[in-house]
């Protein structure tokens, strides 16, 4: 092993396991996301009204959080996800539980399959820095494209200097792992913890692989760009740590989730 590898390895055996929910079976990670669902609305208070709203679950994975929108108030809620082992627990999922306002399909989020001004909102939670960056612009402006006037898109996700976002927090737990270490010593750590551990029809380091790195300012640049109406973007501080944000060498990797509210 490489002395990366080595000290990797050091370090994540002296820090204590994080248990991440839902990870038992599909059906369990879609009634985590359930219980989540209100966590993520509250991130966006008070710019969502729920009620007798039109709402596109865009990456909806496994449903659980479209289902709850569909319960709290949505008279209709759409989920669209490319993976269609998810769209299929989704739908298992809100048919147990008599969501009739739910529905789901497999889609790519570029090329939104709804007339335009059709949702009053969209929903992107954990779903921004899984797309690649060739269809950051396109989804974005797909999203912008289906918003009824007035409309909102709600968009959190872990920023690339996080200290969780190389999302392999099942395996690897030190945080800020992406900056203090390679890819290469990461995938090696990882395939050494578990050769093929998976989530969803990915392998962990295939979902590793995947993310496209996205900064507070790359996404704040990129908004500008497509010409958005910024009702809100804000960051989410480590412990609420609002000190850092005035400390530019610091307030980056202490963000832990951009938050963003943005309009036609």
């Amino acid at each position: 092993m490489s002395p990366g590898e080595l000290a990797c390895l050091a370090l994540n055996r002296v820090l204590p396991a994080r248990r991440v929910e839902g990870r038992e079976s599909p059906r369990a990670y879609a009634e985590a996301q359930y219980r989540w669902a209100a966590d993520t609305l509250a991130l966006h208070a008070p710019y969502v009204d729920l009620t007798g709203a039109t709402l596109l679950d865009a990456g909806c994975g496994l449903g659980g959080k479209a289902v709850y929108y569909a319960e709290h108030g949505c008279s209709r809620v759409e989920g669209i996800d490319a993976d269609p082992d998810y769209i299929a627990e989704a739908q298992a999922f809100a048919a147990d539980r008599g969501a009739v306002n739910a529905t789901f399909q497999v889609g790519q989020l570029d090329e939104l399959p709804y007339p335009s001004d059709e949702f009053d909102i969209v929903m992107m939670n954990d779903v921004l820095e899984h797309v690649v960056r060739p269809r950051l612009s396109s989804t974005l402006l797909a999203c912008k494209r289906v918003l009824r006037p007035g409309g909102v898109l709600c968009i959190d996700f872990s920023p690339w200097t996080a200290h969780d976002a190389a999302h392999l927090y099942d395996y690897i737990r030190i945080p800020w792992c992406q900056v203090l270490f390679s890819d290469e010593t990461l995938i090696r750590v990882t395939r050494r913890l578990n050769p093929r551990p998976t989530h969803g029809t990915l392998t962990i380091v295939e979902h590793f692989q995947e993310l496209n790195r996205l900064t507070f300012d790359e996404f704040r640049g990129l908004v500008d760009g497509l010409g958005f109406k910024i009702v809100r973007l804000d960051r989410k501080m480590v412990r609420q740590i609002q000190a850092l944000r005035r400390v530019p060498l610091l307030r980056d990797y202490f963000t832990s989730r951009v938050l963003a509210v943005l309009s036609k």
